[in-house]
C-alpha cells in the first residue's frame, strides 16, 4: 500500500533515520509504521544487511526504487569501516536539522570517527561532550578522522601504518597499576578513599602520552578506551576525539612519537613496541632505510636491528613518512 505522503530523503541519510520522518508525518511509531507497511526486519538491521524482500515492500510504499533504498544501508561497505559504525549514534548537525521536529542521521556522521558536518563546516551536536573541550587540537582531530577515514573505507593513499598507529596509541606503555593521588584529585574527596578507587589497577594507554592532554579531558578513573580497535565505535566522544588527534600527531612524526613511548614505557611495554614496529610494511622499512641513508647513519635493515634501535630513542635520525606512488 501505497502512503500518500513521503518527505524526501536527505542526501547520505540513513534508512532508518527516514523511516523514522516518515513515521513522524502519520504521528506513529516506527514499530507501527513497519507493522503498516510489512517489511519484517528492524530498520537497524536492514540497514547492516539489507533484505530485498523487505526493501521492495518499503519502495512500493514510499514510490521509492530498490536501488535508491539500497543506497542508504551500508550494503557494500567495508568490514572495516562497518565495525567502526555507531549503528545508534545520534549525532546531528544543528544547522542541518534547524526547525525540525526530528534531525536526520546520515551515514557518514555514523562513522566512530566523523565529528563534523562538512557541509556547514561546524562540528556535529552530541548528547555527552564531556571532555571535547580540553581538547582543543581541531586540527588534528580534523586531520586523524579524515585519515581513519579513508583507511576504513579502504582508500587510504598515504603509505602510512594506520592500524599500526591504532595498535601502539591503545597499547599500555607500562603495568596496570593504581591511581597516584594526583590522578584522583578531581573525585570527590569521600571517593578518593574508597577502597575500590585505591585498589583497582588502571591501564596506561601509549594515547596520553601522544596527546597528554587527554588525561585532563578524560580522568583515569573515567577512562573507557578499549584495547581492541574493533570496539572502538562504542567509547564516549572524547576518547575517540582524542584517538583521532594521536592518530594525525602519531603519522606526523612517527619516528619521535614511538621514541616517547618507549621513554614511558616498563621494560614489558618497550618489547611490544618493537614487536608491532616490527609488523611495519616493507615498503615503509625501505623509506626509513633511505631517509637514514641520506643522512650517514645505518639503515634498519631487520627486525632484529629495529628492535635494538628503537630501544635507544637517540638512535632515530629521521622523522615521519613521505607519501608513495
Amino acid at each position: 500500500m501505497q502512503l500518500p505522503i513521503v518527505p524526501p530523503p536527505f542526501p547520505d541519510e540513513r534508512l532508518s533515520s527516514w523511516l523514522e520522518r516518515i513515521a513522524d508525518v502519520y504521528l506513529v511509531s516506527l514499530g507501527e509504521l513497519q507493522a503498516h507497511v510489512g517489511w519484517a526486519r528492524p530498520a537497524l538491521e536492514l540497514e547492516r544487511e539489507p533484505v530485498l524482500q523487505d526493501i521492495e515492500r518499503i519502495a512500493v510504499a514510499t514510490n521509492s526504487s530498490v536501488v535508491r533504498l539500497f543506497a542508504m544501508t551500508f550494503d557494500g561497505f567495508p568490514s572495516r569501516y562497518r565495525n567502526l559504525l555507531r549503528w545508534k549514534g545520534g549525532e546531528i548537525c544543528p544547522v542541518c536539522s534547524q526547525g525540525m521536529q526530528r534531525p536526520p542521521r546520515l551515514r557518514t556522521w555514523s562513522f566512530a570517527f566523523s565529528f563534523w558536518c562538512e557541509r556547514h563546516r561546524q562540528p556535529l551536536f552530541s548528547r555527552d561532550t564531556r571532555g571535547v573541550s580540553a581538547l582543543a587540537d581541531l586540527w588534528a582531530a580534523r586531520r586523524g578522522g579524515e585519515i581513519l577515514t579513508r583507511w576504513a573505507m579502504e582508500k587510504d593513499i598515504v603509505a602510512a601504518p594506520v592500524e599500526l598507529a591504532l595498535s601502539l596509541l591503545l597499547s599500555p606503555v607500562r603495568k596496570a597499576s593504581p591511581a597516584a593521588p594526583w590522578e584522583l584529585a578531581r573525585l570527590p574527596s569521600p571517593r578518593q578513599h574508597e577502597h575500590l578507587v585505591r585498589s583497582k589497577h588502571f591501564r596506561r594507554p601509549a594515547l596520553t602520552i601522544v596527546v597528554p592532554e587527554f588525561r585532563v579531558a578524560v580522568p583515569i578513573y573515567d577512562q573507557q578506551l578499549p584495547s581492541d580497535i574493533t570496539q572502538l565505535s562504542a567509547a564516549p566522544l572524547a576518547e575517540r576525539y582524542a584517538l583521532a588527534i594521536g592518530v594525525a600527531r602519531f603519522l606526523k612524526d612517527p619516528v619521535e612519537m614511538i621514541a616517547r613511548m618507549l621513554k614511558a614505557s616498563d621494560e614489558h611495554s618497550r618489547t611490544k613496541i618493537a614487536t608491532l614496529v616490527d609488523q611495519w610494511p616493507a615498503a615503509i622499512r625501505n623509506t626509513i632505510d633511505r631517509r637514514s641513508s641520506t643522512s650517514g647513519r645505518d639503515g634498519l635493515t631487520t627486525p632484529k636491528d629495529e628492535k635494538a634501535r628503537f630501544s635507544d630513542p637517540h638512535k632515530w635520525p629521521y622523522s615521519g613518512f613521505r607519501r608513495q606512488g
